[in-house]
């Protein structure tokens, strides 16, 4: 009897024993996996803030050149630059809540999910706006490259087609990077 007690004793000090791993490693697993997804968070910044350096050091490198050669009129230089500086001082002020993520607390977690939904869904009157002025600005460009010079419209057509398309392609890409991230910010949620 004595035995079987002993017994008992053991195994359910054994089971507190593994009880008390698994809790170890899922807070272990938990916190690797805090990192991990604020590693991506601080990656997809960067690369927004990259990219955005790059388009307005493009921008500014350009529109001289275009102005002196005058390859396009001066009110379609300055509309598509306004139109170009504009949407990436928008992604600018978008993403900047995802600079430096708190991901100890669930307000941190809360504000880190909104800045990453608003950072992948672009409202839709904006999306309106946006699509009116680009579709205006493009329409009147094509125009006067065909009144000024049809020659060059089949190639300005075929550039313009494919940097829309990969332009697409990558907006596509990243609007999946933010919604994998947005579930997994979701579900360090759910076990707060």
């Amino acid at each position: 009897m004595e035995n079987n007690l002993d017994l008992k004793q053991e195994l359910q000090q054994d089971l507190h024993d593994l009880q008390q791993d698994i809790a170890n490693h899922s807070t272990f697993n938990n916190e690797v996996w805090r990192r991990s997804v604020r590693r991506r968070v601080i990656g997809l910044y960067r690369l927004n803030l990259i990219c955005s350096v790059f388009l307005i050091i493009f921008t500014i490198i350009i529109t001289p050149f275009l102005f002196y050669e005058y390859l396009w009129p001066w009110w379609g230089i300055l509309s598509a630059d306004l139109l170009i500086i504009s949407l990436t001082i928008y992604s600018l002020i978008v993403t900047r809540g995802m600079r430096r993520p708190d991901m100890n607390s669930k307000s941190g977690l809360l504000s880190l999910r909104e800045s990453v939904q608003r950072s992948s869904q672009t409202p839709k009157r904006h999306k309106a706006v946006i699509y009116v002025v680009s579709g205006v600005v493009i329409a009147l460009m094509l125009i006067y490259a065909y009144k000024n010079n049809p020659d060059f419209l089949p190639s300005k057509l075929i550039g313009g087609a494919a940097g829309l398309l990969a332009g697409l392609l990558v907006a596509r890409r990243l609007k999946k990077h933010y919604s994998n991230l947005s579930e997994e910010i979701d579900e360090l949620l759910k076990e707060e």
